[in-house]
């Protein structure tokens, strides 16, 4: 079944590639497919059987495997409909778009990959499909064929291939010192027991994953790759494959090396200042940007580091706190940059400051800004506000002396940046003031403004009611440790 879910959409970006009768023939074909991957991926998950499947023995201790665990199933359903959404966004804004076969292609091999990654048994299969995410998902920022979407791929597959170099490294320390990568909760190495280059391994890997997830001094990419990508790339390589990263550092604080193993080290601390600094850098950046599509991949940087920071504590709270931040993140910036792509493609515009009294001529689009922009931020009750204070918690019982403060000290600083980026532009859409006398309201495709309103209804929704969620992240956390 794990191979299924794995092969059914490199299957079907292979068939993409495929001539067909009409461009509604290509379409009704993958988005079929995916409702198709997104159902077995939930019946999978839902079904409660525990599967294990190895695909090929590359020697006799390393096999290239897939398991599926909570954490897999986690960012499994998060990937499936995510796609599904980008998918049905896709049928307008790709309408107009060059080479719109070859998009789609290297969409469902992404969509393949990062499935590989997640569901991945130990710490070389998980390389390998992230390694291959990278690869089937630069071709995505590429797709323009610009000067910038070319600059951009570039610099998005050099830091990828350097952030490898660093993961390769930890793998084989860590491989000649515990003799297993097989990922097993809690850990394999042993407080007090490990050795300094173990501990720099561990580092080096986090850092190396880091990269995918916008962490400083790695972070460089995301502001160069996420503006030049279309709309619907932009989406997935925020919400969901710069998560890919997380996905590994999970797995080796987790499940390789172990938090009790690292917990009060230097990696601990050092990763911590890391995760702090780029929630702060990333913050002033996008406040300071024009561009709403750089905007926001600065503001995913600083974003996706809340994840990173919870991560980093070590604790079963720590961990709670971080899944959650995931889950919601997610939702909000796929749902922003999906929006941003909407103002582009009907009217036009990429600077914040030309958005005056644009809410009148996308309200529906504009309103969706408002739900999501509130969720990012972390204002109750949308449910970004649900794992910000969890994060919060989590720092003040897990950590001893000023960090425990300067975590949320700093998680504060940056959401009230992120209102000042986020809502500054939302007012002067709904309000331009005086003597303004605006334009006529824009056509609102329904493909495009759908996958809106369920992001948006997602993140009040969820954060309306969060305790079944937030108790299913614990059950998981517990687990794990």
């Amino acid at each position: 079944m794990l191979i299924l879910l794995i092969a059914l959409p490199l299957l079907t970006g292979l068939a993409a590639a495929l001539p067909f009768p009409s461009r509604r023939g290509r379409l009704t074909f993958l988005l079929t497919m995916q409702i198709i991957e997104t159902a077995l991926v939930v019946w999978t998950l839902v079904s409660g059987r525990s599967y294990t499947t190895n695909i090929w023995h590359l020697t006799e201790s390393l096999t290239i495997a897939m398991k599926l665990d909570g954490v897999a199933a986690v960012f499994s359903a998060l990937t499936a409909v995510a796609w599904l959404l980008a998918l049905i966004y896709s049928v307008e804004y790709m309408s107009h778009s060059q080479n719109e076969a070859r998009f789609y292609v290297f969409l469902f091999l992404s969509e393949g990959m990062l499935l590989g990654t997640a569901l991945s048994a130990d710490f070389v299969s998980m390389y390998v499909f992230y390694e291959l995410t990278s690869l089937c998902s630069m071709p995505l920022v590429l797709h323009e064929l610009t000067h910038d979407a070319v600059t951009g791929a570039m610099k998005y597959l050099y830091y990828s291939i350097g952030g490898a170099f660093f993961v390769l490294f930890g793998i084989v320390v860590l491989y000649t010192n515990t003799s297993t990568l097989d990922f097993a909760p809690g850990g394999t190495l042993i407080a007090g027991q490990h050795t300094g280059l173990e501990l720099l391994a561990v580092f080096f890997v986090v850092l190396g994953f880091g990269t995918k997830a916008g962490l400083f001094p790695m972070h460089n990419w995301l502001p160069s790759a996420h503006p030049v990508a279309p709309a619907p790339a932009s989406a997935l390589l925020s919400g969901i494959i710069t998560k890919a990263g997380v996905i590994g550092i999970i797995r080796v604080l987790y499940f390789i090396a172990g938090p009790s193993a690292l917990r009060g080290t230097w990696v601990q601390t050092a990763c911590l200042v890391l995760a702090l600094g780029t929630v702060f850098i990333g913050s002033m950046l996008a406040y300071g940007e024009r561009d709403f599509k750089k905007r926001l991949a600065y503001s995913s940087i600083s974003q996706i580091s809340y994840v990173l920071t919870a991560l980093f504590l070590l604790t079963e709270d720590g961990l709670t706190g971080g899944l959650l931040q995931v889950f919601f993140h997610a939702w909000a910036k796929i749902g922003l940059f999906l929006i941003a792509g909407v103002i582009i493609h009907l009217a036009g515009l990429r600077n914040v400051e030309d958005f005056r009294g644009l809410g009148r001529r996308l309200p529906v689009t504009f309103l969706c800004l408002v739900f999501v922009s509130l969720s990012l931020v972390g204002i109750p009750p949308f449910g970004g506000f649900v794992s910000k204070w969890a994060i919060s918690l989590a720092a003040l019982d897990g950590l001893g002396g000023p960090l425990a403060y300067l975590v949320p000290a700093v998680l504060l600083v940056s959401a009230l940046l992120t209102a000042g980026y986020l809502f500054a532009p939302i007012v002067s859409a709904f309000f331009p003031g005086e003597g303004f006398a605006g334009e006529p309201r824009l056509r609102e495709p329904p493909a495009m403004t759908l996958p809106l309103v369920v992001l948006a209804a997602v993140c009040l929704v969820l954060g309306l009611f969060p305790d079944r969620l937030t108790a299913l992240f614990q059950s998981l956390a517990a687990q794990v440790l």
